[in-house]
C-alpha cells in the first residue's frame, strides 16, 4: 500500500456520540491522501464499534485497541507507530476539522520547504465560536513564517491540532502524563523546526467546549473547578518544563535564543494553565487549595532564578489573588501560600505589578526569614486587613467628595 501524505492520530474514550462528526471532517474529500488511526482507550461505550463500521466502509480508517484505559498520552503513544505519512497531525474524538482545513495545511507543507504548519483554531460550544484572549496575539494569528525563539507567543497554542508536522522532527518524541501531555511533545517538535515554522491565516480546527448546562459541561466544570486536578497538572509541569528546556539546549547554541524559550514556556505555564485554577481556588476556597499552592512551590523551586525572575506572572497570577483573599482562606493554604513567597526571590514577590501594595509583599518576604511562618500567616491577615481598610475609607471619602461636588 502507498504511502499517505498525511497521517491523522485520534485517541477517543467513550466517545461514541463524537467520533462520527471527528472522523468524518477528515474523509469528506473522498480524495484525501490521508489515513486515519483511532485509537480507542478501552471505551466502555460503543465507540470502537462506531469506528470499525465506518473503517469497513472507507479502508483509510485503522482502529488500535488498547487493552486498558491509561490516559490520552498513552493512546497516542499507541498510535505514533502506525503512522505511516509523511506528515501528521492530531485530531480530538469530539473536535474536528473545519472544511477544507486539512487542504489548507497540506498546501501551506507542500508548497514551501516549513517542516512544521501551524493553522488557526476557533472554540465551539454548538451555537457560537469565538477564540480566547491568551490566544488572539500576533504570534499566533499573524500568517507567516516563525519560530519558538522569535515568536515565543507561538507557545499559548501548544497543543498537537490544527498543525501539521514532519516526520524529521517528531522522531522519538513521546508523550507523558494524563493532562499537559501534548505540550512538550509539540513544542519540542516545533523547536527542531527551527525557524521553518510556516503560520497560515486559514481556520482549520475547531476546539468543542460545551455550552453551559450540558452534561458535557458539567463534567468539564468539575474538572477545571479541581485543585487538586490542577496540582496534578502543576506536577506534570515540573517535567514538561524540564524536557523543553532539555530540547531547546540541544537544538539552540545561543544561551540568549534558550533562555527566551525558557521564559517563554513558564510565562505559557503559569497564564494558561495554573492562573485560572489559582483563581478558582481561592474564590472557593477550595480545601486543595493547600496541595495546589504546595505544588506550585514545587515548580517554582524546580526551574532557575534567572527564570522566576523573568516572569512577572508569577507574582501578578499566582501570589496577589490569594494575598488579596487571605481572610477567606483555609489555614493550610495560608501556610502553603506562605511557602510559595518563600520560594521566590524578594524582587519578584515584590514587584509592582504583583499587588496594588509592593511594600507588603517585600515585607512578608524579609518577615518570612525571621518569623515562624504561623506567625508570618498571622500578620498577612492583619496587613490585608488594615489595607482593605484603609481602601473602603478611601472609597468612602472619594465618594463623599462626589457627591458633594455634583
Amino acid at each position: 500500500m502507498p504511502a499517505p501524505l498525511v497521517s491523522v492520530l485520534v485517541p477517543a474514550w467513550n466517545a461514541g456520540r463524537t467520533i462520527t462528526r471527528a472522523l468524518d471532517s477528515v474523509l469528506a474529500d473522498p480524495d484525501a491522501n490521508v489515513q486515519v488511526v483511532v485509537v480507542d482507550d478501552a471505551s466502555t461505550d460503543d465507540t470502537a464499534a462506531v469506528v470499525e463500521a465506518i473503517a469497513a466502509r472507507d479502508p483509510r480508517v485503522e482502529l488500535v485497541r488498547s487493552p486498558t484505559n491509561s490516559g490520552p498520552s498513552a493512546a497516542r503513544n499507541l498510535g505514533l507507530p502506525r503512522l505511516r505519512g509523511e506528515w501528521m497531525t492530531f485530531l480530538d474524538s469530539d473536535d474536528r476539522l473545519l472544511p477544507g482545513g486539512l487542504a489548507a495545511l497540506v498546501g501551506a507543507a507542500t508548497s514551501t520547504d516549513a517542516l512544521a504548519v501551524v493553522g488557526q483554531r476557533v472554540w465551539s460550544d454548538g451555537t457560537r465560536t469565538w477564540i480566547t484572549g491568551l490566544y488572539d496575539q500576533p504570534d499566533i494569528r499573524r500568517a507567516g513564517r516563525k519560530s519558538l525563539v522569535a515568536n515565543p507567543g507561538l507557545m499559548f497554542y501548544a497543543s498537537g491540532t490544527g498543525k501539521l508536522f514532519h516526520r524529521s522532527i517528531i522522531e522519538g518524541l513521546v508523550f507523558e502524563g494524563r493532562v499537559l501531555g501534548d505540550q512538550p511533545w509539540t513544542l519540542r517538535a516545533l523547536l527542531r523546526a527551527g525557524d521553518r515554522i510556516e503560520v497560515i491565516e486559514d481556520v482549520v480546527y475547531e476546539w468543542d467546549r460545551p455550552a453551559a448546562g450540558s452534561a458535557d459541561s458539567s463534567i468539564t466544570s468539575r474538572k477545571q473547578g479541581s485543585a487538586s486536578l490542577a496540582a496534578e497538572s502543576v506536577r506534570v509541569a515540573i517535567g514538561a518544563f524540564r524536557d523543553v528546556c532539555a530540547e531547546a539546549d540541544r537544538v539552540l547554541e545561543d544561551p540568549g535564543a534558550r533562555r527566551i524559550v525558557a521564559i517563554g514556556y513558564a510565562t505559557r505555564l503559569v497564564r494558561a494553565d495554573f492562573a485560572g485554577a489559582v483563581e478558582r481556588a481561592v474564590t472557593s476556597a477550595d480545601p486543595a487549595a493547600a496541595e495546589l499552592f504546595h505544588a506550585l512551590t514545587a515548580w517554582v523551586r524546580s526551574i532557575p532564578a534567572e527564570v522566576v525572575e523573568g516572569v512577572p506572572a508569577i507574582a501578578v497570577k499566582l501570589l496577589a489573588p490569594p494575598l488579596r483573599r487571605w481572610g477567606g482562606l483555609p489555614a493550610d493554604a495560608r501556610s502553603a501560600v506562605i511557602g510559595l513567597v518563600r520560594a521566590l526571590p524578594p524582587q519578584v514577590a515584590g514587584t509592582r505589578t504583583a499587588t496594588p501594595w509592593p511594600w507588603t509583599a517585600r515585607w512578608l518576604v524579609r518577615s518570612f526569614g525571621i518569623l515562624p511562618p504561623s506567625v508570618a500567616g498571622l500578620l498577612v491577615g492583619a496587613a490585608v486587613g488594615v489595607i482593605r481598610l484603609a481602601r473602603r475609607l478611601r472609597a468612602a471619602i472619594g465618594g463623599g467628595t462626589r457627591r458633594g461636588s455634583g
